[in-house]
C-alpha cells in the first residue's frame, strides 16, 4: 500500500505498481470513506482489469462506496492481447461491476469509449449518480477510428463483389461520419439525452461527490460479500 498525498488529499493506493494505467485506492471525501478507480492513461489492459476486479471485491467486503473516474478509450484490442486473455480479464472486471452492491458514483472526466464505459460503471450499469465534465466525450469509439472502421468494411465489401471502390465518396463519407460523431459525443449533447445527472465544473467535483455521498448514506451502505464464479 502506498500513501499518495496530492493537494492536501491522502490516497492509500492499492497495487500502485501493478496495472499502472488504472489507479485504485482508499480515500475519504467530506468524511465519507470511498474506494476510487481512476483511468490514468486511458487504455485498460489485462493487469488493470484484474486489479479492478480485486479492488471492487474488497470494497464490497468492507461496505465501501466506489468512485469511478473515467478517462478511458476502452479495453485493449489486438490479436496478441486477445490470445493472452484480454477478453477473459475484461469480463471479470465487468462481472464485478455488475454484481457489486455498494453504491457507485461515476464522473466522466475525459474520454468514455467502448466497453471501457461499461467496465468503469457507465450509465448502463446503474451508478447512483453520474456526472460529466464539460470537456468529456462519450461514444462507441473516437470519430477517426469509427470512420476508419466503416471505410475498411466498405472497401472489403467492394472487393468481395468485384466492384470498383469509390475513393472520393469514401472520403466524403468519412468526413461526414467524423463530424457527426464529434458532435454527438460532446458532453452537452449527451447530457441532453439524459446520459448523466448533470455537467459539473471540474473545480466542484469534490463538493458534488460529497453531496452525492451524503445522499447515498441516507440509506444502509452494504456490499455483496460473495458473488459469481471468477474463472482465473
Amino acid at each position: 500500500m502506498i500513501a499518495r498525498v496530492v493537494d492536501g488529499s491522502r490516497l492509500d493506493e492499492y497495487k500502485a505498481r501493478y496495472g499502472a494505467s488504472l489507479v485504485t485506492g482508499w480515500a475519504s471525501i467530506h468524511g465519507f470513506p470511498v474506494g476510487i478507480l481512476a483511468n490514468a492513461q486511458g487504455v485498460l489492459f489485462m493487469d488493470e482489469s484484474k486489479k479492478a476486479t480485486e479492488f471492487i471485491l474488497l470494497a464490497n467486503q468492507s461496505n465501501t462506496p466506489l468512485i469511478f473516474l473515467q478517462n478511458t478509450t476502452g479495453y485493449m484490442v489486438g490479436k496478441l492481447y486477445e490470445q493472452a486473455g484480454m477478453i477473459k480479464d475484461g469480463s471479470k472486471m465487468i462481472n464485478a461491476v455488475t454484481n457489486s452492491e455498494v453504491p457507485h458514483l461515476t464522473v466522466i472526466m475525459g474520454a468514455s469509449y467502448g466497453a471501457g464505459n461499461y467496465g468503469m460503471c457507465g450509465r448502463a450499469y446503474g451508478p447512483r449518480f453520474l456526472f460529466a465534465w464539460p470537456n468529456s466525450k462519450l461514444a462507441v469509439m473516437g470519430p477517426q477510428q469509427l470512420a476508419g472502421v466503416l471505410s475498411i468494411v466498405a472497401r472489403q465489401a467492394a472487393a468481395a463483389t468485384g466492384q470498383e471502390f469509390d475513393e472520393e465518396a469514401d472520403t466524403e463519407r468519412r468526413l461526414a461520419i467524423e463530424d457527426q460523431i464529434e458532435r454527438e459525443s460532446f458532453s452537452f449533447f449527451n447530457s441532453g439525452k439524459v446520459y448523466d445527472d448533470g455537467i459539473i465544473d471540474p473545480r466542484d467535483t469534490r463538493t458534488v461527490l460529497g453531496i452525492a455521498l451524503s445522499a447515498v448514506h441516507s440509506n444502509v451502505v452494504r456490499g455483496r460479500p460473495a458473488f459469481g464464479v471468477f474463472r482465473m
